[in-house]
């Protein structure tokens, strides 16, 4: 079994705007052919999550809006966004090579997503109707992340089975293109998919994501 990684980079600003990073392949050099096996073993995506915050302070709606603005996620597109989401999707997998051609015989996808959130640090004073309007507003900003990395996982999954389908190719040379093109394709359909949904949910307004 001869193992190989490839990764790809996606970065999500979310609640706001929607954005694919560049994607990356690396293949590792193939050193030695072992005879072909029958049997696939194909793993649940490793999935990690972490996350950051940055603070922010005052007992004021206009004061907290404009700290947001201030300290947000800075874009690429010149603005700055209230929380963003970044993932990780890499592979790595193993395939046996014998005169009938190359075939994957294990394949596991890593996900890894760091989460950027704002952070109030509330006093003891801080008026209760403010305190309840950010507490909804920081349940809906999530419910709306949490949908971005969702759609990264379903497209972690797809990869999965999508290279579970591949038959057998002529050459591991062949086999490592063939799982570099449908790492592409999804990834271009995730893309799509997340215009959509933004559009669809206004970037989180529809969702409640909104604040003041």
């Amino acid at each position: 079994m001869i193992k190989v990684n490839f990764m790809f980079l996606l970065l999500m600003a979310v609640a706001v705007t929607t954005f694919a990073g560049e994607k990356k392949f690396d293949v590792a050099n193939i050193d030695k052919n072992l005879p072909l096996q029958k049997e696939y073993r194909i793993a649940e995506p490793l999935v990690t999550e972490k996350y950051d915050y940055y603070e922010i302070r005052g007992n004021d709606e206009k004061e907290l809006r404009r700290q947001m603005g201030q300290n947000g996620t800075k874009w690429n597109d010149g603005e700055t966004y209230d929380s963003a989401t970044r993932w990780d999707i890499n592979w790595d997998y193993g395939y046996d090579s014998a005169p009938q051609g190359c075939k994957v015989d294990s394949f596991r996808t890593i996900l890894k997503i760091t989460f950027r959130y704002p952070k109030w640090l509330r006093t003891d004073n801080a008026p209760q109707p403010l305190a309840d309007k950010w507490d909804d507003y920081m349940k809906k900003l999530v419910m709306h992340e949490n949908g971005h990395r969702d759609m990264a996982l379903e497209a972690a999954e797809k990869i999965s089975r999508a290279v579970a389908e591949l038959p057998a190719a002529r050459s591991c040379t062949d086999l490592d293109r063939e799982v570099r093109a449908l790492g592409l394709e999804i990834a271009a359909k995730l893309n799509r998919d997340e215009k959509e949904y933004d559009t669809i949910t206004k970037h989180g307004t529809t969702q409640g994501a909104v604040f003041p």
